[in-house]
Formats: C-alpha cells, structure tokens, sequence
C-alpha cells in the first residue's frame, strides 16, 4: 500500500520510505498504523511511505498469527518485499518487538535475516526504527507518551523525531 506524505516546508525530499510491518490487521483498518507510519515520513522528509509485511495473510491477532502462520505466508510476502526494497530510498522496520511464539517465531527470524540480506542486495544499508528496535507503528504512541519520558514533549511527530534512530542493516537481529 503506496501513501502520498503531504510535505511542507522540507528543503530536501527523500523518495520512497518502505515501512516493512508484520501483517495485515483483519479486525481494525489499520488506520493508526498508517498515520503513524506517514506522521514518520512526513518527519524523515520522505515523498511518499509504502508499507509491506513479512507476513502475506491478515489475521485477527498475534495469537491467531502463532497457530495458523504457515510457511507459505512468509514466503509469499517475499516478492513485494523485495520489489519494493528495489524502489526504496530509506526503510523503516515496523515489524514488533514481542509477540510471536514457536514456528511463528521460528518463520519471522528466518524472514528478518532474508529480508536483511535482500535489503542490503539493493544497497540500503540502514533501517530507521523507533527507540533502535523494529516496534510496531500502532504502539509509538505509547512508547512516546509522557508516562515513560522518553521524550520531551510536543506533538506526536515531534516526539517520533525524537526516537526514530538509523540503524545499519547489517546490525538486525533475526
């Protein structure tokens, strides 16, 4: 899914910002996703954001993700992935931090280290991530709330400013 970012007063635009999640929701639209990923891109001085999964099926949650991920579904995620890491000028990793468990886990750490692997074929060598980890975009607005001070306050772009950290590639942990 390709999102236009609305830029206003960037003196230097960076192309396409490929945010690589999970997957896709299938009890919510995704809307906070979306906005948080485009609040990041509009921050980064990105033209446009377009998000990708690791995952090829929609589920209703992480603990339907752990008892019906089957290999194919990662597999078949591969191809957009990949053809949209060869249009990319910047990544984002948006994929969680916690979550999955057995062959699920399994199946994502062998995804992470493809998707490492191809990311630096194409020649991205560094993933923005909020707080130097892959967290979700439905939960930043935790990680930047006030109760953690992690940030010094503002608006929520301003704060994502404030955590989004680059990160070599070649550093991801699968």
């Amino acid at each position: 899914m390709e999102i236009r970012v609305e830029s206003h007063a960037l003196s230097t635009e960076r192309g396409l910002l490929v945010a690589v999640l999970l997957n896709q929701p299938k009890s919510t639209s995704g809307a906070r996703t979306r906005n948080a990923v485009t609040a990041a891109g509009r921050v980064l001085g990105y033209q446009t954001v377009e998000l990708v999964n690791l995952y090829s099926e929609a589920t209703h949650s992480m603990s339907e993700l752990n008892l019906s991920a089957t290999i194919d579904g990662w597999l078949d995620a591969r191809e957009g992935i990949s053809s949209a890491l060869e249009r990319a000028t910047g990544v984002l990793g948006g994929w969680g931090v916690a979550g999955l468990t057995g062959k699920a886990l399994h199946h994502q750490n062998e995804q992470v280290a493809w998707f490492r692997a191809d990311a630096l074929r194409v020649g991205l060598s560094y993933i923005w991530m909020v707080g130097g980890e892959p967290r979700h975009p439905s939960r930043w607005h935790q990680f930047v709330s006030d109760k953690y001070s992690r940030t010094t306050g503002g608006n929520f772009e301003g704060r994502i400013r404030q955590v989004l950290e680059s990160v070599p590639i070649s550093a991801l942990r699968s």
